[in-house]
């Protein structure tokens, strides 16, 4: 799967405190808890039918004696205090934010010096006009320039980039994602490692 490459860069997480950005359902954040559970987990998401996905699978028998906070919260104004968090993720998320900076000043407030943030994310290839819905993650996409322009400016270095293009398109194209939009924009899919300098 796509994310497990994004695991990768943040493991190990024993004795960390973890936010998942737009944890949605959780397929993420729970596979993360099943291959090396953290101190505590928060998984943060503004829409109210995700969290209940999450919070029914929180409740499972694997994750009773696990640290897990779920919270309804605008990404952009997160509720957490400054230099509390060793690790973020977010998947497919950050392109359906209207203001990215606010974002990623946010993800740098939340974060210990030395926190390791991996982001992944479909990127336009050219810096164009509004050509798709938001809805479907392509209206709110940016470059990967602009991506780098955002975290450089938060105070975020990035260390690391894997590109999973093909991997997307594999899974699309297979009907394992249902997101053709994806290939009729011709987007890039990377994921991200950076730190908090």
């Amino acid at each position: 799967m796509v994310a497990d490459p994004l695991l990768s860069m943040v493991h190990p997480l024993t004795d960390k405190v973890v936010v998942d950005l737009g944890i949605g359902t959780g397929c993420l954040a729970f596979r993360a808890m099943e291959l090396c559970p953290p101190r505590m987990l928060i998984g943060v998401d503004f829409s109210s039918p995700g969290l209940c996905v999450s919070r029914s699978i929180s409740k499972h028998t694997r994750f009773k004696d696990m640290n897990i906070e779920l919270v309804r919260a605008d990404l952009e104004r997160l509720p957490m205090s400054k230099g509390s968090v060793d690790v973020v993720v977010s998947q497919a998320t950050i392109n359906l934010l209207p203001d990215k900076a606010a974002a990623m000043r946010e993800i740098a407030r939340i974060s210990k010096l030395g926190a390791r943030i991996a982001i992944s994310d479909a990127f336009r290839t050219t810096k164009a006009a509004d050509d798709g819905s938001w809805e479907q993650c392509i209206g709110g996409t940016v470059t990967v320039s602009e991506f780098t322009a955002f975290a450089s400016s938060a105070g975020l270095i990035i260390t690391g980039q894997i590109d999973l293009t093909q991997q997307v398109r594999m899974l699309v194209s297979s009907k394992k994602w249902d997101w053709p939009e994806f290939l009729e924009h011709n987007m890039d899919y990377r994921g991200f490692l950076l730190l908090r300098s």
